[in-house]
């Protein structure tokens, strides 16, 4: 881990010669799928530009990673053989993402099943149902492996749970875990009967509110779609719906993970 300028000063200053360190948590990024292709690239019929591994290349950067680019893997199991392995071989912490639903072509699980160990498959929220985890032994040393599913959506939010704060664990944060607060709802939400729910939304801080003590204020970010990347640009916030029927009034207290600064 390189120090700079500042934190060799400090030390100086305490007349410190050696301190205890956490290395940046090495992370490779792979894409899954034939109808992939590179920006910019001319597409085929059938294909679409993959963004997943550009939002999760900068999002891991931002958890403190060192990212190392993997690419895009076919639906061959051979090929996606080879990427898995390449990864496993260079990085602490593998990220895919697709492959990980219950079609003919999604192969990361089966996979992830023989080499390793799965120690869970689905998740009982939205977005983000279809999302594994696995740790696999290579070279004598434990790997962590996010197969993430393939909604740009659901991607970067399965990586804002869970493989965020497993990249701060790693580098050493005291708390690697999103902050929580409490926030009103200025419009009203529906809620989902079958599942719990992240919602993407913008938070501020009203000083007018509970009698001018003050408090956050949460507009959501419109169409919840997991495939509508555009819901998490100006997103500052999660919010954690319950499971339930009806809707949620405005002016009801929820709680939030807060994902980026507040405005």
């Amino acid at each position: 881990m390189r120090l700079g300028a500042a934190e060799l000063g400090l030390l100086a200053t305490a007349g410190l010669t050696a301190v205890s360190v956490h290395p940046a948590p090495r992370v490779a990024v792979l894409s899954t799928g034939d109808e992939l292709a590179e920006p910019g690239a001319k597409l085929a019929p059938g294909q679409i530009y993959d963004s997943n591994r550009a939002t999760l290349i900068a999002a891991a950067t931002a958890a403190g990673g060192d990212v190392i680019d993997l690419g895009i893997a076919g639906d061959s199991p051979d090929a996606l053989e080879a990427a898995v392995q390449r990864g496993l071989e260079r990085a602490d912490v593998l990220l895919t993402s697709g492959g990980v639903s219950m079609g003919n072509l999604d192969l990361i699980k089966p996979l992830l099943d023989r080499i390793g160990v799965v120690h869970f498959g689905r998740l009982r929220m939205k977005p983000g149902k279809p999302c594994t985890f696995a740790t696999v032994m290579y070279a004598g040393r434990q790997r962590l492996v996010f197969a993430l599913p393939g909604n740009p959506v659901s991607s970067l939010v399965t990586f804002y749970l869970l493989g965020a704060p497993a990249l701060r664990q790693l580098a050493g944060w005291r708390e690697p875990r999103w902050p929580r607060v409490q926030v009103m709802l200025s419009q009203a939400l529906p809620l989902d009967a079958y599942r719990p729910e992240y919602h993407r939304a913008a938070i501020r801080w009203d000083a007018t509110l509970h009698a001018g003590s003050g408090g956050f204020v949460a507009e959501s970010t419109g169409n919840q779609a997991s495939s509508r990347l555009l819901s998490m640009r100006s997103a500052n916030a999660l919010l954690e719906l319950p499971q339930g029927e009806g809707i949620l009034a405005a002016g009801s207290m929820v709680t939030a993970l807060l994902i980026g600064e507040i405005a």
